[in-house]
């Protein structure tokens, strides 16, 4: 039922270039020269994340494809939504190519809805990788349900959730349970770590899990019989349509859930609200940053050895389920998926700004 697409099938979404490095690229990069320094990388969230193995699956094979071959030392920078981690970085992060930063859906979460508390430019930092992620919900089956089909009898039924914040990168799975128009009371102050564990006691009744969390963890208390996969967030292909995750193509996305419990195809400020949080929160999902300003030699460098350490064969083999079969975007590529995931419609931020008001009492600015 669950299949893990290689890496390799970005045709699938028409957007193979984002895995191209030009010749003239790699021949700059070959003049950098990182041998006998330390490479310091902040993940801004505590060991065991998801953002803290998305780069430690990385990190040796960034040492064996930059040039010099460098220690890459990680460091982990926990707080609120990864604010503390993103503003050290911003204010001490030099652009030598040997301080780098991690990026998660909450911290661009962080950036687009709390600016009072932010110091740092992430919509001006370099690009190296983007990796998005999918995410899939799963109910308890003392719901009374036994599969995605039964998703209606949901509608009226207290649901628990618990997660960090309403501002945060459980945004879009929030914002996707009240536009089904589902009943939920949400426990905030909790990470995706403890919350399935809380899950898996009967104390939450539903929940999700990025597509890697899913696949390595939650899938085993569906075996057990303690979960019943109920949607995917699915993913946008080439034409911006929201098509069904390749890694769970038998489970309905988003719209066809909404499809299931209204009757119609979601249309409105409210679903084009959702479309721009899908973009923040699926395909920035993960990432990988240098400081602005710098050096576009520094910037190729970078590049070509994440393109070298996704094309490595060791790499797909050991580590590649953390990007699990989306496209990967590098560099330039990555520019327009920014823009787009920290740029809202006036008609979305407004659905927005009133939905957090008066469902979370969350005002954003």
């Amino acid at each position: 039922m669950y299949k893990l697409v290689s890496f390799r099938a970005v045709a699938f979404f028409g957007l193979a270039a984002g895995l191209a490095v030009l010749p003239a690229t790699q021949t700059a990069a070959q003049k950098v020269d990182f041998a006998g320094k330390r490479i310091d990388v902040i993940v801004p969230f505590a060991p065991g994340g998801g953002s803290d193995v998305y780069m430690r699956a990385l990190q040796p094979f960034l040492e064996k494809h930059l040039p010099g071959k460098p220690t890459i030392i990680v460091r982990n920078v926990p707080g609120s939504r990864s604010i503390p981690g993103a503003n050290q970085f911003q204010e001490r992060a030099k652009p030598d190519g040997a301080h780098v930063m991690v990026v998660s859906a909450t911290t661009v979460a962080s950036f687009v809805f709390s600016r009072a508390k932010v110091r740092f430019e992430l919509d001006k930092w370099e690009p190296v990788l983007l990796s998005p992620q999918g995410a899939i919900a799963y109910a308890s089956p003392s719901l009374g349900i036994s599969g995605a089909k039964d998703l209606p009898k949901l509608k009226g039924q207290q649901l628990v959730f618990g997660g960090q914040s309403a501002n945060s990168g459980e945004l879009r799975f929030i914002m996707t349970l009240y536009l089904l128009g589902l009943k939920v009371n949400h426990v905030w102050g909790l990470n995706r770590g403890p919350v399935r564990l809380a899950f898996e006691r009967g104390e939450f009744n539903v929940n999700y899990d990025s597509t890697p969390g899913y696949l390595g963890g939650a899938m085993q208390l569906v075996k057990a019989g303690k979960a019943v996969p109920i949607f995917s967030a699915g993913v946008l292909n080439e034409k911006g349509e929201l098509v069904r995750d390749p890694n769970v193509p038998d489970l309905p996305h988003f719209g066809e859930a909404y499809e299931l419990m209204h009757g119609k195809k979601p249309t409105g400020a409210g679903f084009d609200a959702w479309l721009s949080v899908s973009k923040m929160n699926t395909m920035m999902n993960k990432g990988i940053f240098l400081p602005a300003g710098t050096p576009k030699p520094v910037l190729d460098a970078w590049r070509t050895a994440i393109s070298n350490v996704l094309k490595d064969p060791e790499f797909d083999k050991t580590a590649g389920k953390v990007i699990e079969g989306y496209p990967q975007f590098i560099g330039e590529s990555a520019k327009p998926i920014i823009k787009d995931a920290t740029t809202f419609s006036p008609e979305a931020w407004a659905w927005l700004k009133n939905y957090f008001k008066t469902e979370h009492k969350v005002t954003i600015e």
